[in-house]
């Protein structure tokens, strides 16, 4: 596609959240590797735009409209990637519903509560263990989830930051317990250029919170986010596992 080493010929990747944002930075990082890229979300039309563009640039993507906090949906999404390509070696969990990122503890809702929970840690450890044995009969495999820099500073955050919290440790666990059978368990924390991002702040609060990252700029989708997670589902980074990478441009220990 562009040249670059295409590390991941071969491989099968499901990538939610795939539409937008960090996900279909991660679903257009992965295909230029060479992986073949089930795109997962909530909008068809948005994932048919990133399968177009993997496609335009000569990768291989399909598209599976999906909401992943209902079951039948999440076992449909892993069961029909390998039905089309005979195996999973990727899982990117980068879905996460918008509901309430910032809120107080005493402001946001039951409703609200529950669909973070649900789209977040509920959903992200049940595609893990419906992956798990493809992954497995592949010969192993490679988890990456997404966490949050809320995690550095909760207040107005509490549940949001809860919920990534959940997915880390999860995470850590399922390093620890599915290292035998070379599945890898690893979490990101990015900031990125996103619809997330543009809900939260204005432009003015935008751009006072780009000038406090110390590389000076916002994450970009594909570039900054994206590579790195098809680093952490290749062979290079066959021994790392159960680790926390901040994509954050020198943020967490600067805020």
């Amino acid at each position: 596609m562009d040249g670059r080493s295409r590390r991941l010929t071969g491989r099968v990747a499901v990538v939610t959240g795939a539409g937008q944002g960090a996900g279909r930075g991660c679903a257009l990082a992965l295909a230029a590797e060479g992986a073949a890229v089930v795109c997962v979300g909530r909008t068809a039309g948005t994932l048919e735009a990133v399968a177009a563009e993997i496609g335009a640039a000569g990768g291989t993507a399909h598209v599976t409209p999906a909401d992943v906090t209902d079951r039948a949906s999440r076992l449909a999404v892993v069961a029909g990637a390998v039905a089309l390509f005979g195996r999973l070696d990727v899982l990117v969990n980068a879905a996460q519903a918008p509901e309430m990122r910032a809120a107080d503890l005493l402001d946001v809702t039951d409703e609200e509560i529950a669909e973070l929970w649900a789209s977040g840690p509920v959903a992200t450890l049940a595609l893990m263990r419906a992956c798990h044995p493809h992954m497995k009969a592949a010969g192993g495999g490679s988890i990456v989830n997404f966490a949050s820099g809320a995690l550095r500073r909760p207040a107005h955050y509490g549940v949001y930051a809860g919920v990534k919290a959940a997915i880390e440790t999860i995470g850590a666990a399922a390093a620890v317990e599915w290292g035998a059978d070379n599945i890898r368990t690893n979490t990101v924390v990015p900031i990125v250029d996103s619809p997330a991002m543009d809900r939260d702040l204005d432009p003015e609060q935008r751009e006072r919170y780009r000038a406090g990252i110390p590389l000076g700029r916002i994450g970009r989708p594909e570039e900054d986010i994206g590579r790195a997670v098809a680093f952490l589902a290749g062979d290079d980074a066959a021994y790392l596992s159960g680790n926390t990478l901040r994509l954050d441009g020198g943020s967490w220990n600067a805020r």
